[in-house]
């Protein structure tokens, strides 16, 4: 799953709760850019983690079920809520946690203890260990209640650090996606090829959000400097079904073809395909970049 895209990636904060200031401190030194904060009083951050938190975005507030499946106690439509979306754009909140490092020896609470009070929030959990209580940090991995573990006193200890924030952050909004990756219209989030030229343009373009904002395959992606690149995916069913919608609404025999053969993407930003006549597709057309080893899909960038 973690070489699969979410519908939505943004800075998250992550938190550091270690008994030792100067532990904490230089961790938040090193890893100043990457939205730590630190808790070196365990009662405290129990607290706000039960009492106060509450993500701005959850896997509830991603999906809608429909009624429109009448008579029925066992069915339902499960809908994308593209609007909520959108709105984390417009009002982004970084406040959201995506993971906690937690030292397992504290003077007030162990940190298994401390673990076992906050498993339900959609969080991941990495332990932090000593060398003599490395075997229970193993052991709470392989029973589920961390997603990672390690040593203050490995000699690579911040490259380890920087190389589980990067991945457990991906793996936090996959885990809030994966309904809807599973679903048989968004295989393609899934796809290894498309994946790959996915983050290629998360590199490239100095991504640092991006937000599912049509279901048909577009992402609108913001970049460090605060500008809207959209990545566009489609499969090439979908620009043959829309080549048909061009030539019945009076398209060009230019834009019909290019559609057939899958080199443009229309995009017609906060517009729908209906709302354009087709003769003047062209305008809001894209040229196609063939998903690599992967026949049926392509993307194209709109800026």
């Amino acid at each position: 799953m973690l070489n699969s895209i979410p519908v939505c990636f943004y800075p998250t904060r992550k938190i550091i709760l270690d008994d030792d200031p100067f532990f904490t401190s230089t961790i938040l030194l090193k890893m100043h850019n990457k939205n730590m904060v630190s808790y070196t009083s365990p009662t405290d951050a129990l607290n706000y983690l039960l009492n106060e938190y509450k993500p701005a975005l959850t896997a509830l507030d991603i999906l809608q079920k429909s009624s429109l499946v009448a008579d029925s106690t066992s069915q339902y439509i499960l809908n994308i809520n593209i609007e909520k979306l959108k709105t984390m754009i417009l009002k982004p909140c970084y406040q959201d946690i995506s993971i906690i490092f937690i030292d397992y020896h504290m003077p007030d609470i162990q940190g298994i203890d401390f673990l076992k009070q906050i498993q339900h929030l959609p969080i991941k959990y990495v332990l932090v260990t000593g060398e003599k209580n490395y075997n229970i940090a193993i052991d709470a991995f392989n029973s589920g209640l961390v997603d990672a573990y390690i040593r203050k006193d490995d000699p690579s200890f911040i490259e380890k650090f920087q190389a589980i924030t990067s991945e457990l952050e991906w793996k936090y909004f996959i885990e809030l996606s994966k309904t809807i990756i599973n679903l048989p219209d968004f295989n393609f989030l899934m796809d290894a090829n498309v994946f790959s030229s996915f983050k290629q343009q998360i590199q490239h373009h100095s991504i640092t959000e991006f937000y599912l904002t049509h279901i048909d395959g577009n992402f609108t992606m913001i970049n460090s400097d605060n500008e809207k690149i959209h990545l566009l995916f489609r499969n090439k069913s979908q620009l043959k079904r829309l080549a048909e919608i061009a030539r019945e609404d009076g398209g060009s025999i230019e834009i019909v073809n290019e559609l057939l053969l899958g080199n443009i993407i229309p995009f017609f930003d906060s517009k729908e395909y209906w709302q354009i006549p087709a003769a003047d597709w062209k305008t809001f057309s894209y040229p196609t970049n063939q998903v690599l080893y992967e026949n049926n899909m392509v993307w194209a960038l709109a800026r």
